[in-house]
């Protein structure tokens, strides 16, 4: 009775207290939102007040580059002045109009036939008005300032002609730009007027020169006063081409004035796009001050004046943030509970569903094992102690019971201490475990051992010997010949590629060299009547003994990049098959070195062949036996752990006489007894995660078979491998072969 009670009270409690802590989730998830939307508002402002900056600063940098184009080129004329004003028009969104006003000094007038009104001559311009003593100059009141040249994108307050000295207020920033050296800014003027007034700002940027007037190369030249470069910019415009790029969140900003008295701070509002009934600029701040919303100030210098952009969120304020997370917490957790009072509820149902399903297991238990029968695998289960339970072929001398752990009467010698480790392992921590391996008969076998579980516990492991030899040797042939073909045509492409402009370049050359000679005593003439001067800013007596090295340096390269491209055609060239060719090792090696010279200057300073004066010939195919020596010195190369390790091949005639011998011995890191068992199975390969495939020192096996020779291999970890090729003599050759076809007459 107490179980049954306490089995009853039981969904109560879970949903309670499911209730409770979905209520907990609910109240931190929202309250952790609305500080995660007050941090994005945040970042969102500032991210704009970055914008908005850089929008300004950019139009001040167009001022700045038409200041430095008169800077550099005084004698701009109308046309060059539209081309660079329209350039910046379409660099920097906002400018109203961009203007050159030269300064036309008191009592001189030119008549100008551009504009129609008095303007200094070109010569007068340049000399401007300088200070006497090197000081920055005064404007006088006679100076007079019109516009000559004006471009605009639209409508703009100024003309042609136009004196801007005449207006007090610009005379004055004019002259207090002068004063400071650089630009200065207008408050606001009014650009467009009626309910919905637009504001902008101008921009004043002395163009001073260094007048030709001083008397002493000691006295500091005086500045010199040329004119004026003045922008007029909007600050609407500039808002919108910043805006136009970041993606509307809902939030406005006010653009104002700090250095502007009061009354006239207001520059621009910027209603955000969402909004579709924006509230006029004139109006909609002066609420701000009543409403609660947050918001981020930042003051930021605008030349001599100091602006503040102040950013606030509207009611379309749209955030990253997920604002249906706490009602989804609330909503999972309840759901949650609902689940565990509905799973509390139907245990015994569940339980029942359990027992039917472990009763469909075995029958379909029975089903398997008539696949497991007739399946063309060995197969076999083995448990813990390493006795076979179950097995679905006979195997040689053994049955039902005999212990398996090491493999004997299925597996060669060499591979039966591997297979005890991986079973162990497999029962240990339950993980499948597989590799292949070579049978004693020239088949090769794949090998995996899956663990069958009893509940948690691994009870038994199950063998399944696949023969897997048809497919190997396919796939090997396929992926040889494929690399073989991809290489050859590679090969060809890039030779008949690089030849072209090697020959350009060994033509240029002699054409050089020839032309040396006659430059030579033309530049030596030159010296003796001038004294020393530079050559491509080199002394001349270091350019008549450099400039004939880099020629001759510049003939040596073209002619090495010539041999490296015969080297590539030699192996782009069909490879017939054929063994009976008389093969130079003593041609071969250095051939394969050359190839491998980027390969060499990569991972090591140290590589050296050393090759006897003379060395017999041997029965083969050249490009194949080139082959295998590029994949073993290629392979040495790859070992090594520095590039101070270093790399020898060697070569000579056998002490026996009837082989040649070729060593490839290097300093890298070695190999195990374990991987040196294996290190020639097709695609067994340790540089995986390096792009190696496995197939290197395979296909070299194959083709040191087909050769009737034989590779040895030596290594130690942390000290190097050595690899041997023996290649036999043609009689040797001959009779290594005849064995060969009497020993295993079906092998190819």
């Amino acid at each position: 009775m107490s179980k049954f009670l306490k089995l009853h009270w039981l969904p109560i409690l879970v949903g309670a207290a499911g209730l409770l802590i979905s209520l907990g989730g609910f109240w931190g998830v929202r309250v952790e939102l609305e500080r995660r939307h007050q941090l994005e508002f945040e970042w969102l402002a500032q991210n704009r007040n970055r914008v908005l900056k850089k929008g300004i600063e950019e139009g001040l940098d167009a001022v700045r580059s038409l200041h430095d184009l008169f800077r550099v080129s005084p004698q701009v004329d109308a046309q060059a002045f539209g081309l660079f004003a329209h350039g910046l028009f379409d660099r920097f969104k906002g400018i109203h109009a961009l203007a050159w006003v030269p300064l036309l000094p008191g009592g001189t007038a030119t008549h100008d036939p551009e504009n129609g009104e008095s303007a200094p001559l070109l010569t007068e311009r340049v000399t401007g008005m300088a200070a006497p003593d090197g000081r920055l100059p005064e404007i006088g009141a006679e100076d007079r300032f019109p516009i000559r040249y004006l471009e605009s994108e639209r409508e703009s307050a100024l003309t042609l002609g136009q004196d801007l000295g005449a207006q007090p207020v610009l005379r004055a920033l004019m002259a207090r730009s002068l004063a400071r050296g650089d630009m200065v800014v207008s408050g606001r003027i009014l650009l467009i007027h009626g309910d919905h007034p637009q504001y902008g700002f101008m921009a004043f940027m002395p163009v001073l020169s260094a007048a030709p007037t001083a008397v002493m190369l000691s006295d500091p030249p005086p500045a010199a006063l040329l004119g004026f470069v003045v922008g007029v910019f909007r600050i609407a415009d500039i808002a919108d081409a910043a805006m136009g790029v970041l993606e509307p969140r809902g939030v406005e900003f006010l653009v104002l004035d700090e250095s502007a008295p009061p009354g006239e701070e207001l520059l621009d509002f910027y209603a955000s796009r969402l909004n579709r009934s924006p509230t006029p600029a004139t109006t909609a701040w002066r609420g701000w001050d009543l409403d609660p919303a947050p918001r981020v100030t930042e003051n930021f210098p605008v030349a001599d004046r100091r602006w503040s952009i102040t950013c606030s969120p509207t009611r379309q304020f749209s955030t990253e943030v997920f604002r249906e997370g706490p009602w989804i917490v609330l909503g999972s957790g309840l759901a949650l509970t609902l689940v565990v009072v509905l799973f509390i509820l139907h245990f015994r149902a569940a339980l029942r569903l359990r027992l039917r399903i472990e009763e469909e297991l075995r029958e379909s238990e029975q089903k398997l094992r008539i696949l497991f029968d007739q399946s063309p695998d060995i197969i076999m289960t083995v448990d813990r102690e390493g006795c076979v339970l179950i097995v679905n072929r006979p195997l040689p001398a053994n049955g039902v019971g005999r212990d398996i752990r090491c493999g004997a009467g299925f597996l060669p010698i060499r591979m039966r201490e591997r297979f005890t480790q991986a079973l162990s392992q497999v029962l240990s921590i339950g993980e499948p475990e597989r590799f292949g391996y070579a049978g004693d008969d020239s088949t090769w076998w794949e090998l995996r051992l899956v663990p069958l579980r009893e509940g948690a516990r691994v009870a038994a492991a199950m063998v399944i010997l696949t023969d897997v030899t048809e497919k190997r040797v396919l796939e090997a042939h396929a992926i040889r010949n494929a690399r073989l073909a991809s290489l050859g045509l590679l090969a060809a492409s890039v030779a008949h590629e690089i030849n072209n402009p090697n020959n350009a370049i060994q033509f240029n050359a002699s054409i050089l060299t020839r032309s040396w000679e006659d430059l030579r005593s033309v530049l030596e003439q030159h010296q003796r009547d001038y004294g020393d001067f530079s050559v491509g800013g080199v002394p001349v007596a270091r350019a008549l003994t450099g400039l004939p090295r880099l020629m001759e340096g510049i003939v040596k390269g073209s002619q090495r990049i010539e041999k490296i491209v015969g080297n590539l055609k030699h192996m782009a060239r069909p490879d017939a098959g054929d063994l009976d060719h008389s093969v130079d090792l003593g041609e071969v090696l250095p051939t394969a070195l050359s190839i491998l010279q980027s390969q060499i200057h990569r991972y090591t300073d140290h590589c050296r062949l050393a090759l006897p004066a003379s060395l017999p010939c041997v029965p083969g195919n050249g490009q194949q036996l080139e082959q295998v020596f590029i994949n073993l010195i290629l392979n040495a190369l790859q070992s090594l752990p520095n590039r101070s390790a270093a790399v020898l091949i060697t070569a000579g005639l056998d002490p026996e006489g009837e082989f040649v011998r070729v060593c490839v011995a290097d300093e890298g890191q070695g190999m195990t007894a374990e991987v040196r068992e294996r290190v020639t199975e097709p695609f067994f390969t340790t540089r995986s995660g390096n792009g190696g495939t496995g197939l290197g020192l395979s296909i070299s096996a194959r083709i040191i078979q087909h050769h009737s020779g034989r590779m040895e291999i030596e290594s130690t970890p942390g000290v190097g491998t050595r690899v041997s090729v023996l290649l036999p003599l043609a009689k040797a050759a001959e009779q290594s072969q005849e064995r060969g076809e009497k020993a295993s007459p079906k092998r190819d």
